[in-house]
């Protein structure tokens, strides 16, 4: 009997273990609130590519937004793919992490059972339109997917193949990616250089004020010992 619940166990734990195994893993990006230059590159990428179905509601006030012109954007949009609207996309990169949405970004590819055309490694069936392929090109899959199957490691890379260059080359392609994770990093959090540097000078002053406090202890343990 025991046996039995072992095999039962194994069969239903089997299909969960062997997807776990083969998730594409997550690409490292930095994220940096201080380089207002990407900041900026990405908010225009968005504001040229991406707004044209997501908002950012909450980033509707923003000084950089408003340069890139997102402030016009709506804050409800009526598009919609398969019954499904986009997104907003204003704290996304809290939601899903930096890596996520980098990674998510690299890997559509070509997939002609889809309605839209294309798929993604990082999530499949996206019914999201793949509108960076005329900056990044169409991907395919490797023709032996195999020896990937089973690998806890596998990359986006490792899985497809650039078929057709678009207009960015690779370098491009992902500074670009870089610079709109980094934005919308940033819309998650606007003001979170502002705190990084609030908390630096709180923890500067703490230190200062720990010293002047042990000075001021070992100068009132010193008189207390001498009497």
């Amino acid at each position: 009997m025991k046996n039995f619940f072992m095999i039962i166990l194994l069969v239903f734990l089997m299909p969960v273990c062997l997807a776990e195994q083969s998730k594409v893993t997550l690409e490292k990006v930095t994220v940096n609130p201080n380089d207002i230059a990407s900041i900026k590159r990405g908010a225009k990428f968005f504001a040229t590519v991406c707004m044209v179905c997501h908002t950012l509601t909450y980033l509707r006030y923003d000084k950089i937004a408003k340069e890139a012109g997102i402030a016009q954007n709506k804050t409800n949009v009526n598009v919609q793919y398969f019954g499904m609207s986009p997104p907003d996309l204003s704290l996304i990169t809290r939601i899903r992490g930096p890596r996520w949405v980098y990674t998510y970004l690299h890997s559509f590819y070509v997939d002609t059972t889809r309605p839209t055309g294309y798929n993604n490694l990082v999530f499949p069936n996206s019914v999201m339109p793949n509108f960076l392929a005329p900056y990044q090109g169409q991907q395919v899959l490797v023709e032996d997917t195999s020896k990937h199957l089973y690998s806890t490691s596998v990359q986006w890379y490792d899985l497809l193949v650039l078929q057709k260059q678009g207009s960015m080359n690779a370098e491009q392609f992902d500074q670009a990616m870089i610079d709109v994770v980094n934005f919308l990093a940033y819309a998650a959090e606007p003001y979170r250089a502002d705190q990084m540097r609030m908390g630096y000078g709180v923890i500067g002053f703490l230190i200062i004020l720990f010293i002047v406090a042990l000075l001021l202890k070992r100068s009132y343990w010193k008189d207390i010992t001498d009497d």
